[in-house]
C-alpha cells in the first residue's frame, strides 16, 4: 500500500523514438513520469509474435527474426525492431492460439519492463514520486529529459528495480491468472535474452550499444538474478 500511494497517477508517455528503451524520470517541474519508446513496443511485439509462432507450430521464426534484425540494430542508427513483413508464414498468421499466446507474452514482457521502471519511482531512485501524480509531458522533449534531467541510475539501483519489478510481475500473475496462462519470470527472461543478443552482436564496442545496454548491468548477469528472485518468491508464496 505504501508503494501504491507513492506512484498512483504517474502518467505513461509514448516516446516516438525508434531505439528500444523505457525509462522513469522527472520532468522539469519535478513531476514523475514513465515512458516507453515506440521502438520498444515494436520490438516486443515482434519478439512475442515470433516466439508464440514457434511454441505453437515448432518453427524457428524467432531465430530468423533475431538474426535479421539484431545486426541492423547495432550497426545502423534508426534501425527498427518491428516484425518484417512475411516473416511469419501466412498459414499461421490468424491462428487464434498463436494470437492468444502472443498477446499473453506481450503483456508479460511489458509487465516486467514497466514494473522495473515503476520500481525506480517507489524505491526512491528518481526522487520525485511522492504520491503527487504527474503533469503533462510533451513526447518530443523526452530525449532532452532522458539525457539531461533523469538522475544516473547506478548498477545497484538497476538490480534493485529488477528484483522489485519481478516480484510485482509474480504477484500480478498470481492475481490475474487465467485458465491458460500465468505471468512468471518468462517475460523478463525473454526481454533480457534479446538484450544479451544485442550486446553480443555489438562485440564490446560501446559505440554500438543501445542506450538501454549502456545504462544497465550486463543482461547475462541480470537473467540469473531475476530467476533467483522468482524462485525465492515462489518458495515463500506457494500455490
Amino acid at each position: 500500500p505504501q508503494q501504491v500511494a507513492l506512484v498512483r497517477g504517474i502518467p505513461l508517455v509514448s516516446d516516438p523514438e525508434v531505439e528500444v528503451n523505457a525509462f522513469a524520470g522527472c520532468n522539469e517541474q519535478g513531476q514523475p513520469f514513465l515512458a516507453t519508446t515506440q521502438g520498444l513496443i515494436e520490438t516486443v511485439d515482434a519478439i512475442t509474435q515470433t516466439q508464440a509462432t514457434d511454441q505453437i507450430f515448432g518453427t524457428r521464426t524467432f531465430d530468423t527474426y533475431a538474426s535479421t534484425i539484431i545486426p541492423a540494430m547495432v550497426k545502423t542508427k534508426g534501425a527498427r525492431g518491428k516484425l518484417p513483413q512475411g516473416l511469419i508464414a501466412q498459414q499461421y498468421q490468424d491462428d487464434p492460439r498463436r494470437l492468444s499466446l502472443a498477446r499473453e507474452l506481450f503483456g508479460e514482457v511489458l509487465a516486467f519492463t514497466m514494473g522495473h521502471e515503476l520500481a525506480h519511482h517507489y524505491l526512491g531512485h528518481t526522487g520525485c514520486a511522492n504520491g503527487q501524480g504527474g503533469g503533462d509531458l510533451n513526447p518530443a522533449i523526452l530525449g532532452h529529459i532522458a539525457t539531461n534531467l533523469i538522475p544516473v541510475l547506478n548498477q545497484p539501483n538497476e538490480l534493485g528495480a529488477d528484483s522489485a519489478g519481478m516480484i510485482d510481475v509474480l504477484k500480478a500473475g498470481k492475481a490475474r491468472q487465467t485458465t491458460s496462462y500465468r505471468w512468471t519470470e518468462r517475460g523478463a527472461q525473454t526481454l533480457l535474452d534479446f538484450f544479451a543478443r544485442l550486446e553480443q552482436a555489438a562485440g564490446g564496442n560501446p559505440n554500438l550499444l543501445l542506450t538501454v545496454l549502456r545504462s544497465h548491468p550486463n543482461p547475462g548477469f541480470r537473467i540469473p538474478m531475476v530467476q533467483r528472485t522468482a524462485a525465492d518468491w515462489r518458495a515463500r508464496n506457494p500455490g
